[in-house]
């Protein structure tokens, strides 16, 4: 499979937040004029020197979910934007974005402009961060399990808890009160599983960020969205949607509900046209997540920065 081929089909996967590095993107933001512009916007939309944040940090400043959402965000639709000028007959049949990566991927398939991309993500992630510290809240991963599994779990343990994130059917990522997640650490570990905290702020995707979804909806009401000009398969539903009030609001649920990834990477593994999947990230994962599904062939997915090596 190769993106030469005009006929070959491709599937667009953007990454979202996760293991920020010091130096991020500074290979990218001023390559030309495209790139330049993107982080440009970013930085005059939020008010934040970018750039400099993601080559010199702080760490600790750069892991903010006020930062890291903007920086994932120019880094993905840098490379997306480079892919496209490198590959100008890329034949797209369809895109998902992992969580904040769904932006990314709505901004690919022409649905926002640029600056509504920077301009939504600055309010999503300044009111994440704010629920965040008034609902405190941690995440763990786990490996091993799929969604039912783990779901049974969680209600026999009878604690408190979300399954944020349905990443394969051997990931999943799960958030809740730091002490509510201390105790089912217990429950796993004598279950057979070893979970990992993650170095998150907040536990995203859960119903700790519920006071959130409604200025989501109140915020996008007032923004420009169109159709997609492809399939876009949304993290609430694992569904196409293609009417700008409903990719709305599903983007508005999106605060609390659980990213059905993994459905979604079904979907696409599915597809008749056996597309090529093309990863949009700073560092490989999302690809490499792709090993999880049963008859999944390494040969189907390929990273945006050795696609440009091409």
């Amino acid at each position: 499979m190769t993106l030469d081929n005009p006929s070959q089909p491709v599937v667009l996967l953007f990454s979202g937040q996760g293991n920020p590095v010091i130096g991020m993107g500074s290979d990218l933001w001023d390559l030309n004029v495209t790139t330049k512009q993107i982080w440009d916007c970013a930085s005059d939309v939020s008010g934040l020197d970018l750039r400099r944040l993601c080559l010199k940090g702080p760490m600790n400043r750069l892991i903010q979910t006020t930062v890291q959402q903007l920086a994932v965000t120019a880094i993905n639709v840098s490379l997306y934007s480079l892919c496209r000028e490198r590959y100008p007959a890329l034949r797209v049949v369809g895109a998902c974005g992992h969580s904040v990566g769904e932006y990314s991927a709505l901004y690919a398939a022409g649905a926002i402009s640029l600056e509504t991309l920077f301009r939504t993500l600055h309010f999503r992630a300044s009111t994440m961060d704010a629920v965040s510290k008034k609902q405190k809240g941690a995440m763990l991963a786990l490996k091993g399990a799929d969604f039912a599994t783990l779901s049974d779990i969680i209600t026999r343990s009878g604690i408190a808890l979300d399954i944020s994130c349905d990443n394969t059917p051997r990931q999943q990522v799960i958030g809740g009160t730091p002490s509510a997640l201390s105790d089912f650490a217990k429950v796993l570990a004598d279950e057979g599983y070893e979970p990992i905290k993650l170095g998150v702020s907040g536990a995203w995707h859960t119903r700790l960020m519920a006071e959130g979804v409604q200025l989501m909806r109140d915020f996008l009401a007032g923004q420009p969205f169109t159709s997609p000009a492809y399939d876009v398969l949304m993290n609430v539903t694992a569904r196409v949607e293609t009417v700008p009030d409903n990719i709305k609001e599903n983007l508005s649920l999106h605060l609390t509900q659980t990213v059905k990834w993994a459905d979604s990477m079904a979907r696409f593994i599915q597809h008749p046209d056996q597309p090529l999947f093309l990863e949009m990230s700073n560092k490989p994962y999302l690809g490499q997540m792709l090993n999880d599904f049963a008859g999944f062939s390494s040969e189907r997915v390929l990273h945006c920065r050795k696609a440009l090596e091409m």
